[in-house]
């Protein structure tokens, strides 16, 4: 640390070779070492001075070092005390990097957001350390200058021991105020972690179902829990659910509107005072977002279509609620409806889709069963006449086009009467909007509106969460591998095709939009049996069976966690073969 030969111009320079020459060792190791030397120096200088005039070894000492006298003068006490206070930071700023990684050992699992930007801050730190010594070095080499002339530092040196103090000071106060950060956070955290096994434990071991009901709804017991009810405007307590069954509607305030009307719907027309089940919402509020006017009208204007019960003061739902619900009940970000009976236990962790299927609340309390025994999926229903009906989806305009065109054109040349029906896309709600008001509407149909079309898409995902849920595969399942396609066909973001009806009533036709355009383009080729009556779809599938041995297929699925989960394996709706399962990551902003 005796730097006089570089100088104070050279004070970057010098910092850089230490840290060269230290490469091999960690960040809190070079500051340690540097740290060290330092002290070593200093100490020894001062007590040699402090001892030179009554202790012969110190005296011999200085005599041997050459040290001038009066190192101890006066003249030299503001010197020591800058030194003093600068070496006593720089242990400071040490010992809280040394603090700062013991905390991440010690924590290793835990995410710290201050902790995590200190570590990050520790090489700049070390650097200002390693200067501070180096600039102490170089004041302890002017202490011990030769005549008082070379003990007075020059201007250079005054600058730089001014930028090290300011510099290392705002350190240190940066490392201390982060490292009460840190012990707060790491507090709180065992604070919520003890909060939360005291919830699980009363929610998983009481038979009380008002304990577990309070439990959920004011955790904290900081004030009386209370419950709105939308449909009489009216606070209510918790205590008036006693012996029903609760549907807990699980959300943030982004539900969809599309299935909240539904859901409306479903309420308004089989609620009655005798009920065995009410529902609630519980909204899960952010908390990391600030709870401002905003926020708390559109929570109120949710409130106001739902015309059962919510929670009257959604800051009342505490984080190891908010916990509890997301790890045992599996709440991500799409709306849940977790079914607890009278005992308060959980008999379905989300219910929303066969509520959504069957049209009945009533329903999650029968024995699992399959909704649709050994059905096959046909268009009958569609059309009372010996119509076909062709259900099609997609957002390339140009292709709709085409489609359009051909599909008359074939129907036309085949001798059968064809109903077109737009199904839209199970996303881009926007984007398909502006493509049914440019849609012929004297060539092809389309649903009422959009939550129509919403309720379609929904209805096959819950067709497909149901069968899932019952422990159905693509292999056994007809209907399921109908669904399935649908959706993959849909998910793969081309156009698609659906037929069926007519005299063909167990006979469907299912294809991508690129197959079905060039299958209605080659009508010549099966249309000597495609125009036999009853024959139309059969000819159209085995035309598209001959020409998927000759193409290749690339085919997506997008699909949310089914109550927590993913579908193990799904099987390509073409080839048979299992699908590569990938993870995704959305956001889509329409607004």
């Amino acid at each position: 640390m005796s730097c006089k030969c570089a100088g104070i111009a050279n004070i970057h320079a010098t910092t850089l070779s230490i840290f060269k020459l230290l490469s091999s060792y960690s960040w809190e190791s070079i500051g340690v070492l540097s740290v060290a030397a330092l002290a070593a120096n200093f100490g020894e200088l001062w007590l040699v001075a402090q001892l030179c005039t009554t202790n012969q070894l110190a005296k011999a000492v200085s005599f041997l070092k050459q040290l001038p006298s009066g190192l101890t003068d006066q003249s030299n006490h503001a010197k020591y005390e800058v030194l003093t206070t600068l070496i006593f930071t720089i242990i400071s700023v040490v010992e809280y990097i040394i603090l700062f990684k013991e905390l991440r050992t010690q924590h290793i699992t835990l995410e710290v957001p201050a902790l995590t930007e200190a570590l990050s801050k520790v090489p700049n730190a070390i650097y200002w350390t390693v200067r501070t010594a180096v600039a102490c070095g170089i004041m302890i080499t002017s202490l011990v200058g030769s005549t008082p002339d070379q003990q007075i530092p020059s201007a250079a040196e005054a600058s730089e021991i001014s930028v090290v103090t300011n510099k290392i000071k705002d350190i240190l106060s940066y490392l201390k105020n982060s490292y009460k950060l840190c012990v707060h956070y790491i507090d709180e955290y065992k604070k919520e972690m003890e909060s939360y096994d005291k919830l699980v434990q009363i929610i998983e071991s009481s038979l009380d179902q008002l304990t577990i009901l309070s439990t959920l709804i004011n955790f904290s017991k900081d004030a009386v829990a209370l419950l709105y009810d939308g449909a009489t405007k009216k606070k209510v307590q918790i205590d008036d659910l006693k012996g029903k069954n609760i549907f807990f509607l699980v959300s943030d305030l982004d539900i969809q509107m599309e299935e909240l009307e539904i859901l409306c719907d479903i309420y308004e027309k089989e609620n009655t005072a005798d009920s065995s089940y009410e529902i609630v919402w519980f909204p899960i509020i952010d908390v990391s977002i600030t709870w401002d006017a905003a926020r708390l009208k559109k929570y109120e204007q949710l409130r106001l279509k739902m015309k059962w019960l919510s929670i009257e003061n959604p800051l009342s739902i505490k984080a190891p609620v908010i916990r509890y619900v997301k790890e045992r009940w599996h709440f991500a970000k799409k709306a849940i409806l977790t079914v607890l009976d009278t005992k308060g236990k959980v008999v379905e962790h989300n219910a929303l889709h066969k509520v959504q299927v069957a049209g009945s609340f009533q329903t999650v309390f029968t024995v699992d069963r399959d909704l649709w025994p050994e059905k096959t999926w046909n268009l009958q229903w569609l059309t009372r006449e010996k119509k076909y009906v062709c259900l099609y989806g997609g957002e390339d305009i140009r292709w709709i086009k085409e489609f359009i065109a051909y599909s008359k054109k074939t129907a036309t040349s085949a001798g059968v009467a064809i109903e077109l029906v737009y199904m839209g896309t199970s996303t881009a709600a926007e984007h398909v909007d502006q493509i049914i008001k440019i849609l012929p509407k004297d060539q092809t149909h389309t649903l009422k509106n959009r939550k129509s079309m919403w309720l379609f898409w929904t209805l096959l995902e819950s067709m497909l969460r149901v069968k899932v849920h019952l422990g159905k595969t693509v292999k056994e399942d007809k209907l399921m591998r109908e669904v399935l396609m649908t959706l993959t066909y849909d998910g793969s973001g081309q156009g698609w095709a659906v037929i069926g009806g007519g005299l063909e009533i167990d006979t469907l036709v299912k294809a991508k939009g690129d197959l079905i355009l060039e299958c209605f383009a080659k009508f010549e080729q099966w249309k000597e049996k495609g125009s036999q009556k009853g024959m139309f779809l059969q000819a159209i599938n085995e035309w598209l069976s001959k020409a998927h041995s000759e193409k290749k297929h690339c085919n997506k699925l997008t699909f949310p966690m089914i109550d927590g989960h993913v579908l193990d394996i799904v099987e390509c709706p073409d080839c048979g073969q299992p699908m590569e399962k990938y993870v995704m990551y959305k956001c889509c902003v329409t607004k």
